[in-house]
């Protein structure tokens, strides 16, 4: 082929929307089922073991390919600046590059080096070097396809042709890894979105080298002027001798393909541009004399039947995935949706953290975003909450609880499941309303490889994991902030409800008394009470350790922080300015500090606060697990013994806040001395069931612990809060509450009286009063959620609770058997209850 031909078939690669398209298109031009034109990837034998062992969704895959082009934008910038991106006077990390190359200046400050501050007409400028465009996924049967095809391009550097084999087009090259500014390392993760272009693994890839840099590089590369142009495909596997038996990735390189076979060159032509970026819904018409653009062919994803701009498209999900992204990015959709040009088709993607702060008063709980210091298996990292307002958080959420992040990329999540596990966190209230970003940009890179799988998608299952996730928890359970929504949501959700639900302890009261097995149960020391009568204590639990929910918080609700504190220190009484304070072996040791510094203090964008804790004076020792937060002029610091701490041990543990404008830093001591565990003695109940009468003294002073119970119907508030529907027959809600001092896990069940088993019983059962009907259905499925809460209990006592994320809540398996006990459970409570004497001895008598 000439070179307008040339140009031609890059351009009908760029536009081919399916997999037939791209397939007639390298058959007009002889090359489909030519195998010698065809080089693999990476040039490496067997490529789809590390191709595609990448990501395990496609999301996550798009990601890398974003990533790169934020990587190629900041290599432009540091070449054409004639700096070596490996020598001395590179940046040394990605914040370092964007305050170097697009705000002039160092990244001085915890606010140089991040877009959250940038105006949104710079963000909207600089989003056009990066762009994501939707085209194809034409509609079947009145729906649209989920095949879409996507176009990520960019104004990097560019590629050549001679260049693609080691870079795009490379497998493991080790030509990043020594940059330090650059996300993408191993060459690999890009290679990841394959697996989901369609059945044949069609990526399309246009490049061209900046003229700049072209100029330097002439004389080693004689395709440095020109766009090179290929495509990617997927071989089948064969069983057929001497072919391969797993399917390979393979590029289109015919050049010098004649004499030597499968090694071919890349596909050049000469032009001034090329229109491989979108404007408005149009996606190939703004021209660019350099550059990338890799098209994925029919890219499957969970978002493609709706605009990728909606909250449920791929933009939310992209921004999730991009929590803090270094560099803004523009999508277009352009699959001839209605609407203005100018103003319906595209966007910028800026990252979670951005929009959450672009819109704070609208989407947020006021006092959020909050943020921890958190201290694990000799790491330090930032916790940062958002709590969303209960009608906002699902165009931000999906199943994603706490994510981490490293350089505003996610590398792993922990599911939003974690915030319900009863008694290792106990927010099941706020659950759909939370999430969590964890940043470990910090982290050293042995722990990054130990904590993250290299595919950045996902956290490895091993010791430092589980030492982060078990600190996150013991922050989150004692959360003052979270405490006090939680309660506040519950006091809102609750408290009135329970006036329509008095008959219940009395029902349940004698259901129990006439069961023996169900007061073995159920017997657990506490009577139903109204939660909030003649109490303000709901805002957290006085007597927990961490000070949450204490009388003076209370009284704090206008706090007013200072930018910067004028003191910190250790709130109780010290010994020559040290706290001299016991810890039981097996347990935690919590501080609590006074200052008048504003929740923001360690997570501003300027001037922020640093915490540190150190060891002084025993050097075997390894630094303790801790969290440290904040909370309207209390400080909470949370810690563990050191794993290698013996009883009688003695050692002292320092303190330290500081912030660029302060002159001494605030320094406080703490004196700890290991004691042995004291073990707590269990009350006596007083229980006495006679067998097989059905008759008990449940004691006077005891009682059951009931559940609080609320009665749902179609289109109230906790239809939509709790996601019922007409098969729906129970939710579940545990949470921690403090009761007498203490934290106690309460349930609470919402019961679906709209569903459909309940009303179909209703409508037909004329012989009985319908109230008995809706007392016997929602009472049957509270018997059933305590059975399964006490079962759980149980398991969690014995020791057998690891906190697995991927671990089916109880909270979810109550919904599910509910749901699928809920067409029998009347007829069942019924019929087995009319069975009489004469009936069994007729069923087993002889014939």
């Amino acid at each position: 082929m000439n070179n307008e031909q040339i140009k031609k078939f890059a351009l009908e690669l760029l536009k081919a929307d399916s997999e037939e398209i791209v397939i007639s298109i390298l058959e007009h031009a002889d090359y489909w089922d030519n195998p010698d034109v065809w080089r693999l990837y990476g040039d490496k034998e067997g490529n789809w073991s590390q191709a595609g062992n990448q990501q395990s969704l496609p999301e996550a895959s798009l990601v890398e390919k974003v990533i790169n082009s934020v990587d190629t934008r900041l290599m432009l910038e540091c070449l054409l600046r004639g700096i070596d991106p490996e020598g001395k006077d590179a940046p040394t990390s990605i914040r370092d590059a964007v305050a170097m190359f697009f705000e002039n200046r160092k990244a001085e400050n915890d606010e140089a080096g991040t877009i959250i501050r940038w105006p949104q007409t710079q963000r909207r400028e600089e989003s056009k070097a990066i762009t994501i465009a939707a085209t194809g996924g034409k509609s079947t049967r009145g729906r649209r396809s989920k095949k879409m095809c996507l176009t990520i391009a960019d104004q990097g550097e560019g590629q050549s042709a001679n260049r693609l084999p080691e870079t795009i087009l490379s497998l493991n090259a080790k030509n990043k890894q020594r940059i330090r500014f650059v996300q993408g390392k191993f060459n690999m993760g890009g290679s990841g979105a394959l697996r989901f272009c369609g059945e044949k693994g069609f990526q399309v890839v246009i490049s061209r080298r900046h003229r700049t840099l072209a100029k330097g590089e002439r004389s080693q590369d004689d395709s440095v002027d020109k766009w090179s142009v290929t495509v990617v495909r997927r071989e089948d596997p064969s069983d057929d001798s001497g072919t391969a038996v797993h399917s390979e990735f393979t590029y289109l390189a015919p050049i010098g393909a004649d004499e030597s076979p499968r090694e071919g060159g890349v596909l050049r032509f000469d032009s001034e541009t090329m229109p491989i970026m979108p404007k408005h819904d149009d996606a190939y018409v703004r021209e660019v004399e350099h550059g990338t653009a890799i098209k994925l062919i029919e890219y499957v994803t969970k978002t493609g039947q709706s605009t990728i701009l909606q909250k449920d498209g791929l933009l939310y999900a992209l921004e999730r995935l991009m929590p803090q992204i270094a560099l803004p990015i523009r999508l277009h959709e352009c699959r001839g949706y209605q609407g203005v040009k100018e103003k319906s088709f595209e966007t910028s993607l800026s990252g979670l953290v951005v929009r959450l702060e672009d819109g704070k008063g609208d989407n947020l709980e006021p006092g959020f975003p909050n943020s921890a210091r958190i201290f694990a298996s000799g790491t330090k990292m930032t916790a940062k909450i958002y709590a969303f307002k209960e009608d906002k958080a699902a165009t931000y959420l999906d199943d994603e609880g706490v994510i981490f992040q490293i350089n505003g990329q996610a590398h792993g999540y922990l599911k939003k499941s974690i915030f319900s596990r009863p008694t290792k966190v106990g927010l099941g209230r706020l659950r759909d309303s939370l999430l969590v970003l964890v940043d470990c940009s910090d982290l050293s890179t042995k722990k990054r490889e130990d904590l993250f799988m290299t595919s950045r998608d996902r956290l490895s299952d091993n010791a430092i994991k589980r030492e982060i996730e078990e600190e996150l928890m013991v922050w989150l359970k004692n959360e003052p902030s979270l405490r006090r929504l939680q309660q506040e949501r519950r006091k809102r959700d609750v408290e009135d409800k329970l006036k329509e639900e008095k008959p219940l302890e009395e029902v349940l009261g004698k259901v129990m008394k006439a069961s023996p097995t169900l007061q073995t149960l159920f017997l657990a020391g506490q009577r139903l009470s109204r939660p909030f009568a003649g109490s303000n204590k709901g805002a957290g639990g006085a007597g927990t350790g961490t000070g949450g929910g204490s009388k003076k918080n209370n009284d704090k609700k206008d706090f007013i922080g200072k930018r910067h504190p004028t003191k910190f220190d250790i709130a109780a009484p010290t010994i020559n300015g040290m706290l001299q304070k016991t810890c039981e072996i097996g347990r935690r040791c919590r501080v609590k500090f006074d200052t008048d510094v504003e929740n923001a203090y360690f997570d501003r964008a300027t001037d922020k606060g640093t915490y540190d804790i150190e060891i002084l004076d025993d050097e075997n020792l390894s630094m303790p697990n801790a969290n440290f937060s904040l909370d309207n002029g209390d400080a909470f610091l949370s810690l563990s013994l050191p794993p290698e701490a013996e009883v009688d041990d003695r050692f002292t543990i320092k303190t330290r806040v500081s912030d660029p404008t302060l002159v001494e830093p605030f320094t406080n001591l703490i004196r700890l001395t290991v004691v042995t565990k004291t073990l707590k003695k269990k009350s006596k109940q007083k229980k006495k069931v006679k067998g097989g009468s059905g008759s008990g003294d449940l004691g006077s002073d005891q009682g059951i612990s009931l559940p609080k119970v609320v009665s749902v119907k179609e289109n109230d508030e906790y239809w939509a809060r709790y996601k019922f529907n007409s098969d729906t027959a129970c939710h579940v809600v545990s949470e921690n509450t403090p009761v007498d001092g203490k934290d106690v896990v309460e349930h609470t069940f919402y019961i679906n009286m709209s569903n459909t088993s309940l009303l179909t019983e209703m409508k037909y059962r004329n012989d009985v009063d319908l109230r008995i009907l809706e007392a016997k259905f929602k009472y049957g499925n509270v018997l059933l959620g305590l059975a399964m809460l006490h079962d759980d209990a149980k398991i969690s006592a014995k020791g057998e609770d690891q906190a697995d994320e991927n671990e089916v809540p109880v909270a979810d398996q109550i919904g599910k058997v509910t749901r699928a006990v809920a067409p029998v459970l009347l007829p069942m409570i019924d019929q087995l209850s009319g069975i009489d004497d004469a009936e069994i001895s007729g069923m087993f008598d002889d014939d």
